[in-house]
């Protein structure tokens, strides 16, 4: 998705109970097509804000452009680390007979491995 450059001011800043922040971003009229991209890009989704105290020269917007930033950089977790998350707030609430979370991570991502595989096999068969 390519950025959205806008002028905007920071109206507030507030701390939040788990240390992290809400910042309410101000900005001036917008044109529809900045409204339209705002709205339908970026309302329900989570980014980076570059934020300078003057406009954005061509030589800044090609740079933004250009990044690439994975999940660790932006603050979350990689689709494998949600996985391996997730699995283990199965395992403290079913441990499903397992002693302990590493034979569980192992089982349940063996199962998984099998029906990514079969989907495959299946493919192939329509092929």
């Amino acid at each position: 998705m390519k950025p959205l450059f806008i002028p905007a001011a920071i109206g507030a800043i507030r701390t939040r109970r788990d240390k992290s922040l809400s910042i309410t971003i101000d900005t001036r009229e917008l044109s529809p097509d900045q409204m339209t991209r705002l709205m339908t890009e970026w309302a329900n989704g989570e980014g980076v804000l570059a934020f300078k105290g003057e406009a954005f020269t061509q030589d800044d917007e090609e740079l933004l452009e250009s990044l690439e930033l994975d999940a660790k950089e932006m603050g979350g977790k990689t689709p494998s680390q949600r996985l391996r998350s997730m699995l283990y707030v199965l395992y403290t609430k079913d441990a499903q007979g397992y002693t302990d979370f590493t034979t569980f991570y192992t089982a349940k991502m063996e199962r998984i491995c099998n029906q990514v595989k079969r989907m495959i096999e299946q493919i192939e068969e329509k092929l």
